[in-house]
């Protein structure tokens, strides 16, 4: 089939998914009070630390870097590989105070950490740790949302010969493990929620690709009750299903894009000239661009370019994470990692952009299973890459803070209103005059600071900004402070990443 032919596949199934997008969402500031109604963590916001797994899977001068900017969960076996990754740690100049070991058994997936992880979720003002079904490895399919699924690992039955899915058990209970661990409260999902096919905004919006829900009609759950359940236990009331991208593949929307804040999407785009390149393009057209952020707006859309590798494998640079203020992206040791990265410091001013090779031949702490899986020369796949074998651990004690970027204007006078919701987790209390708006026009050095005032509306913080002249644009970032020591800004970055607008009257 050409490129050309191609074109209609898309369109025909957003038609098919019409159906299966639940909607319910409040555009305004606030979203209900944050210790009342469930709220899953977006991938930006406060953690304290980042969970891998020994043996390695990836690079070790990624577990270099990820040790030095913040704490390295480590999963590992039992204590003789504690004792093999303390052994290595040491040699690559790990601080160990930077380490904590968690011991759970190790099945088959035992490095996707992302797929089978928890997901954390704030409820009653307490960040609880949501676990998903996770009962078989990895499905994939074809592009049609109802197409048959198949699995990684399977095995003859002895007796009749049929081919059968080998459990993934270990990999099922392994976040129990890291709740006990931590000690935190778990939320048992009664459905499948694989890490790699969820993003969120922090706000009840989330993208998953329609695999997702054919996974759990796998399992024995209908759609509506998936979304239903999905809303109740972890507060997505904006769930936002899009077709498939992949010939023949897990489908897992973080090799397709990623959501960079509540209001921008990284849309991969792969060259003219591949097959999948008119499939990415129609479902960005037909679907993407017709949706809206939870501030009521069209989500901007950024464009993250790829290239082949392999033969006709797309580099997953969408594979990203973003760990508070850094960003760590895998390289395929192709020309196009330099404009990935140079794409990646566009879209995130003022973040740390890092990227990282992985030549299975110069690694010394690879499992077996890591080595067979990966025989080519690159350890990262165009399905599976960075993203896929990290997970972040959440701040349970984060200052929460989400700004609206577009400010209100108030009609009977050009001063713009900026609306912030800014939840202390830590219980401990607020500074009051430590909430504050900073602001400029483009072109100055000095910023003005205001102090947020609280609204009737709960958790939600409102200051000004006068009106300029027409055609200058502002600049502008929030911060805040609790009595439990920790600071924050939105942008995370600020002051050298912000938020700006023009004056168009």
């Amino acid at each position: 089939m050409n490129a050309k032919a191609l074109l209609w596949i898309p369109v025909f199934y957003l038609l098919l998914l019409s159906g299966c997008r639940q909607s319910s969402h409040d555009s305004q500031m606030g979203v209900g009070s944050q210790f009342l109604t469930p709220r899953m963590a977006a991938e930006w916001e406060p953690a304290i630390g980042v969970i891998i797994a020994w043996p390695l899977a990836i690079p070790h001068k990624l577990v270099i870097e990820l040790a030095k900017d913040s704490k390295l969960f480590t999963m590992v076996n039992d204590e003789a590989a504690i004792q093999d990754a303390e052994k290595w740690y040491a040699q690559w100049g790990i601080d160990p105070e930077r380490v904590q070991f968690i011991i759970a058994p190790q099945g088959v997936d035992y490095w996707w950490l992302r797929d089978w992880g928890p997901h954390a979720v704030f409820d009653g003002g307490v960040m609880k740790l949501a676990d998903g079904q996770y009962p078989n490895s990895t499905p994939y399919s074809g592009m049609d949302c109802d197409d048959e699924l198949g699995f990684f690992f399977t095995e003859k039955d002895e007796e009749t010969g049929a081919e059968i899915v080998v459990p993934t058990t270990l990999e099922d209970i392994a976040p129990y493990h890291i709740g006990k661990a931590m000690d935190f409260e778990m939320v048992e999902l009664p459905f499948v929620f694989t890490g790699g096919n969820v993003l969120t905004d922090g706000r009840g919006t989330a993208f998953s690709t329609c695999i997702m829900v054919n996974e759990n009609e796998y399992m024995g759950l209908e759609r509506s009750e998936y979304f239903h359940k999905t809303e109740t236990l972890l507060g997505i009331d904006d769930y936002h299903i899009i077709s498939n991208f992949e010939m023949r593949g897990i489908q897992h929307v973080d090799c397709y894009m990623k959501m960079l804040d509540e209001e921008r999407l990284f849309v991969t785009r792969p060259p003219e000239d591949h097959e999948l390149y008119p499939i990415y393009e129609n479902i960005l057209e037909n679907e993407l661009s017709n949706l809206k952020n939870g501030f009521g707006r069209p989500y901007e859309i950024l464009r993250l370019d790829t290239d082949r590798y392999e033969d006709e494998k797309l580099a997953a640079y969408a594979n990203s994470l973003i760990l508070n203020q850094t960003v760590y992206v895998p390289l395929f040791s192709i020309p196009q990692d330099s404009i990935a990265l140079q794409q990646w410091r566009d879209a995130m001013p003022g973040y740390t952009i890092k990227g990282f090779e992985f030549v299975l031949e110069e690694e010394p702490a690879l499992s077996d299973p890591v080595r067979e899986k990966y025989s080519g020369k690159i350890g990262w796949s165009y399905g599976d890459a960075l993203h896929c074998r990290t997970r972040a651990m959440w701040d349970p004690d984060m200052l929460y803070i989400s700004a609206d970027r577009i400010p209100r204007r108030d009609a009977k006078s050009d001063t713009y209103h900026i609306q912030v919701q800014i939840v202390d987790y830590s219980h401990q209390g607020l500074i009051e005059n430590e909430l504050k708006l900073h602001w400029r026009i483009h072109g100055e050095d000095t910023w003005t600071e205001t102090i947020l005032q609280k609204t009737a509306e709960t958790d939600v913080y409102t200051s000004s900004i006068p009106g300029v002249h027409t055609g200058q644009t502002i600049e502008f970032y929030i911060s805040a402070a609790s009595h439990s020591g920790r600071q924050e800004m939105m942008p995370r970055v600020a002051p050298l990443g912000f938020y700006s607008f023009m004056e168009v009257k």
